[in-house]
């Protein structure tokens, strides 16, 4: 039986829907692993403004308040795409197999930008710990951090060796502990230095548990502070929705940067930045600008900063097995093509 040429208009105006870009699609549905840190502003920010569906695509949240701990649910299918550090077990991950590859950057210490601080115990500050060239002085002494191999070792590790110290053999580290943890050892002198978030940095100075000395851009400039990763399967079989993804969230991140420093002028920001992460509060999200961390918004990782970290992780402590070179450790394309159809298209027009 012939359908009439009015059924034939419909159907054909449904596909025309369901074709055209934006369109809500199941197959457009992107897992994503996330967690409630200031540094995601801008995947935060493009999804509460509805961005991601203003480009056809569905989002589906899992909460870890680590990104390794999201590692093992992205190997296995449970995930699209996920945040993580830097760190060195994401090297070993990779050199095992793991069928891994960073695509986007999430955040990271470009200058007047620093994600990490340094505190030091009110006891260490008292005997003359003010700044990092008097770091020396924690020799024989304690430091804690929230993992062995995380970003947090790395820069403390760096500025010890600025102050001259031997990270390997003149600290004990104490590895491992959440950093709200930490951040009551240091009030007890249970550890007498640590590389924080800015946030606990900023609460630990201002309860009187110890101040902060220096941020993480002061020690190492533009270093990565997390990224984006996902399966190399999914460039060939979502590459297009990646590619979305990375056009709604180059948008977030340019929203949340400019909010970074000038927070009073970008009200709604700042509250989807209290709503949405462990800050709770638009007053403590403002106290804490610009140290949100910076997101590249051309969307790049950090290359060069990563290969650094997995060279010292390697040469330096040996936590590294075996180096994985960039070509296997990247994928550039995906950011550079969303950022091409971004400033062809303007989806947002802006």
């Amino acid at each position: 039986m012939k359908a009439s040429g009015g059924i034939l208009a419909v159907v054909g105006a449904v596909l025309a829907l369901l074709n055209a870009p934006g369109a809500s699609r199941a197959a457009d549905v992107l897992r994503i692993g996330e967690g409630p840190f200031i540094t995601g502003g801008g995947f935060l920010v493009a999804d509460q403004k509805g961005y991601f569906k203003k480009l056809g695509i569905d989002i589906e949240k899992r909460m870890f308040i680590d990104g390794q701990q999201a590692v093992p649910a992205l190997i296995a299918g449970e995930l699209d795409l996920t945040f993580m550090t830097a760190n060195a077990s994401l090297f070993n991950s990779i050199a095992r197999g793991a069928p891994l590859v960073v695509v986007l950057d999430r955040g990271n210490n470009k200058a007047g930008h620093g994600y990490t601080v340094i505190n030091v115990s009110k006891e260490m500050a008292d005997a003359g710990v003010k700044t990092l060239g008097d770091l020396g002085k924690l020799k024989g002494k304690k430091i804690g951090v929230s993992g062995t191999g995380s970003i947090n070792q790395y820069v403390f590790s760096l500025a010890l060796q600025r102050a001259g110290l031997d990270p390997r053999k003149d600290v004990t580290w104490v590895t491992n502990v959440p950093q709200p943890d930490l951040m009551k050892m240091l009030s007890q002198s249970q550890v007498d230095g640590t590389d924080l978030a800015y946030q606990f940095g900023f609460f630990a100075e201002k309860n009187g548990w110890g101040p902060m000395i220096a941020t993480g851009d002061k020690i190492d400039p533009d270093g990565t502070i997390g990224v984006y990763a996902t399966r190399q399967a999914l460039l060939r079989e979502k590459r297009d929705v990646l590619v979305r993804f990375a056009m709604a969230y180059l948008q977030g991140a340019k929203e949340f940067n400019a909010a970074s420093v000038a927070p009073d002028q970008h009200p709604d920001i700042v509250d989807i930045l209290a709503r949405t992460t462990a800050l709770q509060k638009p007053e403590t999200v403002k106290a804490i600008a610009p140290y949100w961390s910076y997101v590249n918004e051309d969307g790049l990782p950090n290359v060069g900063s990563i290969m650094k970290m997995q060279d010292y992780w390697a040469d330096y402590y040996d936590f590294v097995e075996k180096k994985v070179s960039a070509e296997r450790l990247f994928d550039l394309s995906i950011a550079k093509e969303a950022l091409a159809r971004l400033e062809k298209e303007k989806p947002f027009g802006k």
